[in-house]
């Protein structure tokens, strides 16, 4: 018996930057044709974003003399699904797209998602840019190459880790930002500052009704601090094998609710209601202060989400149950990011999560129904 060694050990630098800004969307044709050139752009947007952002975007391309088409999926969490990533590659096949083409993902995590995993495929792999019209977006899920689409299981069971080229945050297209889901987006900013720095926390508290009011300064500071801090912890673990998991704070039980809700919660509703519990988790173990606890539950109030009816739409047992195939779950077990302090979480052998006992977790479901801290 003979084994021959393949020899493997080339290093690609997969770094990239993210660019916060006004008016960033209109300067797009430009940067592209100087920064990232490609045989084509394939514009990938849903039915909303698409009359909003997509049909200007692509004529604009069109004019500086770049191959660009649009191609749309329905607006919904229910496009994260193999049947629509299935379409788009179609879509692309058909169109002749080759491998020096690049997508633009131009919309909220639901694109950005389902665009970054075609991308990933698409003739074993092609660049894509990030556009992201949403907070929820240009906060958390525009960054770090995780994409995905949803399965009867779970959320974001299938999918790989694809780095994009870029990521352009355009503030300019949270104006059309439906309120609900500006609002919502906003749970990730919060839980990056409980997480992991107890300065921007203050800077969210202080800043938060200039963002509520979408005021430019205010939106483009936010926004790159906490991105900031989304950007150092996945240059630490870009495939999530340890520090993360910290960003799952609020997670395992929020994508348990979307998942029982057959995801009509949306997803920063959810988290925001999930961040309400694990907090709640967090006290009932004794891990972190009232005061912490209490200053986390009024900056949520303050966002005007409302996560009591969501916490107490489902029992307990059942949103334990939901959180078995959350993708932190060692032995059909989930683990927890356990919040300390604000800024800090608790760790344990290196490890920022942690297995917690059901009758906690449950305690903490019932407690946090009743809106108490």
């Amino acid at each position: 018996m003979k084994t021959i060694p393949v020899q493997l050990k080339k290093v690609i630098d997969t770094s990239y930057g993210i660019t916060v800004g006004s008016g960033l969307l209109l300067r797009l044709p430009s940067i592209l044709k100087k920064e990232h050139p490609a045989s084509s752009y394939v514009i990938i947007a849903d039915t909303h974003t698409a009359k909003l952002f997509g049909v200007s975007l692509r004529t604009a391309l069109t004019k500086a003399g770049s191959n660009a088409r649009l191609l749309t999926v329905p607006a919904g969490e229910a496009s994260k699904s193999q049947k629509q990533k299935t379409k788009l590659e179609e879509a692309m096949l058909k169109a002749g797209v080759d491998r020096k083409g690049m997508v633009l993902a131009l919309g909220g995590g639901v694109v950005g998602d389902l665009a970054g995993f075609v991308a990933s495929t698409y003739m074993r792999g092609i660049p894509y840019i990030q556009l992201p019209t949403t907070t929820l977006a240009m906060l958390d899920s525009a960054i770090g190459g995780k994409t995905g689409i949803n399965t009867a299981h779970g959320k974001n069971l299938l999918g790989t880790f694809h780095q994009p080229r870029a990521v352009y945050a355009d503030v300019d297209t949270l104006v059309s930002l439906p309120d609900k889901a500006f609002r919502g987006g906003l749970t990730e900013a919060l839980k990056m500052c409980i997480t992991s720095d107890e300065e921007s926390f203050k800077v969210f508290e202080k800043r938060l009704s200039a963002v509520l009011a979408k005021e430019t300064k205010a939106l483009e500071e936010v926004i790159a601090r906490t991105t900031r801090i989304k950007a150092q912890v996945v240059a630490l673990d870009e495939r999530e094998d340890g520090e993360r998991m910290i960003l799952n704070f609020g997670h395992t039980i929020g994508h348990a609710f979307e998942k029982l809700s057959n995801y009509t919660i949306s997803h920063g509703e959810a988290v925001a209601a999930g961040i309400v519990v694990e907090t709640k988790l967090a006290y009932i173990l004794g891990r972190v202060s009232s005061d912490d606890a209490r200053a986390i539950q009024n900056t949520l109030n303050r966002l005007g989400l409302k996560t009591t009816p969501i916490i107490r739409k489902f029992a307990p047992k059942a949103v334990v149950q939901a959180t078995v195939n959350d993708k932190k779950s060692v032995g059909g077990h989930a683990r927890y990011v356990i919040v300390t302090s604000i800024g800090e979480v608790s760790r344990k052998s290196g490890q920022c999560v942690e297995r917690v006992g059901e009758k906690e977790v449950e305690q903490a479901l019932e407690e946090a129904g009743k809106k108490t801290v």
